[in-house]
């Protein structure tokens, strides 16, 4: 199975200036990416997606194919999945799947997106999504509504269960999407139909999106402990 390890990083950036190129551990969030996904071995191809000339020169030294992503395809409401095609289409070569790698979950590890890609050839599911546990406040029975001053349950009451008596809920954790390209050319980013989960613990689940998010991420890779 061919499969091309696509990490996408537009220029732009409304909460964070510039967060593709933040620093972190003496990397950017950019290198970090591509050097875990040239790590993972587990790619025919790994290229970048950027409109960007300073994200593009995050390449030079690397095995990895630059691809110059048109200004539309950068825009804050551009879709990934139609930076994904384009990158399909300017590499030519015929691939089986597109893993993308978001530069903004840092401590994704080499063995995770190998997992992903044996997972989706183990199974033959049409895509391979990263997730993580729900943290128990998170939890949908523990969320609320206010009607007026009045409290009511958004979908059920927990009836202040016990965290550990809840289903176990997960959610996407944004690090790795993992597509079969016959899906891409459908219009679904991830597989409407048969999708698998590769599960990852919350320490290797850090999003950034926000400036204390990068600041977070700078205290943990630091060794930060919160015990």
């Amino acid at each position: 199975m061919r499969v091309l390890g696509l990490v996408p990083a537009r220029g732009g950036s409304r909460r964070v200036a510039d967060k593709n190129l933040a620093m972190l551990g003496g990397r950017t969030l950019v290198r970090r990416a591509l050097d875990t996904a040239l790590a993972a071995g587990c790619f025919a191809t790994v290229a970048l997606s950027s409109d960007d000339d300073a994200i593009l020169a995050e390449t030079e030294g690397l095995a990895v194919v630059p691809v110059r992503r048109p200004p539309q395809l950068a825009s804050d409401t551009a879709r990934t999945l139609d930076a994904v095609r384009h990158a399909l289409d300017a590499l030519v070569e015929p691939y089986d799947a597109v893993g993308h790698i978001q530069c903004t979950s840092p401590f994704t590890t080499p063995e995770d997106l190998a997992g992903a890609v044996a997972m989706l050839e183990r199974t033959g599911a049409g895509s391979v999504v990263s997730v993580a546990p729900v943290e128990a406040a998170l939890h949908p029975l523990k969320l609320k509504v206010l009607e007026g001053d009045r409290l009511r349950p958004w979908l059920a009451d927990d009836r202040m269960a016990p965290s550990h008596e809840l289903p176990q809920l997960w959610v996407r954790n944004g690090s790795v999407y993992l597509t079969r390209v016959e899906a891409l050319r459908r219009g679904e980013i991830l597989d409407e139909h048969d999708q698998r989960a590769y599960v990852m613990p919350p320490e290797r689940s850090h999003d950034i999106d926000t400036p204390t998010d990068l600041a977070f991420a700078r205290f943990l890779e630091q060794g930060g402990d919160l015990r």
